[in-house]
């Protein structure tokens, strides 16, 4: 769950204008307006143009569970669910996100506010892409929003790949809006760990009969370097990195590996 960019100068086109084939997005938009609700049953969304733009913003991730989806089923969800009273916003590029599958379940159709949820007023078809903002400050929402917000600082891990979190919206989205610790998320965090400890340990080993702290350099710096946002689970290895005490018990790993981590730092700053 990180924050990402997306671009509104670039809007998918057939989010915004009427195609050349078949129905346009405004049509639609206006049958469920005087609806009062979400019908539009072929999902219109749901198309490829709209597909690749946000596989590309998130590279291929969850946007709360931070999975690759490569070979997974990618969701286009709604931020604020169409189908839970904001049927007007089911075409919005504000309110598309990338999700798995079990975090879009798990989601459904719930979204607590801390104030009063907004209704329609008569904002036009062209206008619903911008609408995002003013809604947070009406409704105050309980779940994270990673388009616009970076709680990076308020997450934490144990050894075992369990997210918590003391801010009370970051909780929420952890434990009753997304389940961000299902048994998947936290074998496939736990393997991320696991993977650097063993080869650290291994290191370690041979330090102990032989010296020579330069050793532990490539497996270290690999880390650093995968440490990005492109890939899987950037928060969990973020934070292990600024938490080396935390997932290495002995004293002498954690001096080694955190001297390290400063001397690789201050040479990538310098380079």
């Amino acid at each position: 769950m990180i924050k990402v960019q997306k671009d509104f100068d670039t809007i998918p086109n057939i989010l915004s204008s009427k195609p050349q084939r078949g129905e346009s997005r405004e049509g639609v938009f206006l049958e469920n307006i005087q609806a009062k609700a979400y019908i539009d049953e072929k999902n219109r969304y749901k198309v490829g143009s709209v597909q690749k733009r946000l596989n590309q913003i998130y590279n291929l991730k969850c946007a709360y569970c931070e999975k690759k989806l490569l070979d997974s089923s990618k969701h286009i969800e709604h931020y604020r669910p169409k189908s839970g009273g904001y049927y007007w916003l089911a075409y919005s590029w504000d309110n598309l996100l990338l999700c798995c599958n079990e975090c879009n379940s798990a989601k459904g159709n719930r979204f607590q506010v801390q104030k009063v949820q907004v209704n329609y007023k008569n904002e036009a078809f062209e206008d619903i892409h911008t609408l995002g903002k003013e809604y947070d400050k009406l409704e105050e929402p309980m779940i994270i929003n990673p388009e616009k917000e970076d709680i990076l600082s308020h997450i934490a891990f144990t050894k075992q790949g369990f997210i918590y979190s003391k801010h009370p919206r970051v909780k929420h989205t952890i434990f009753k809006a997304c389940n961000l610790n299902r048994d998947e998320l936290l074998k496939l965090r736990v393997e991320v760990l696991n993977d650097f400890k063993n080869q650290i340990d291994e290191h370690f080993n041979l330090y102990t009969k032989y010296g020579d702290i330069t050793r532990f350099m490539p497996t270290i710096k690999l880390f650093m370097q995968e440490t990005i946002t492109e890939n899987k689970f950037y928060a969990f290895r973020y934070f292990i990195l600024h938490n080396i005490k935390r997932f290495f018990s002995e004293k002498p790993k954690q001096l080694i590996i955190q001297s390290l981590i400063i001397k690789l730092s201050q040479k990538e700053t310098q380079n």
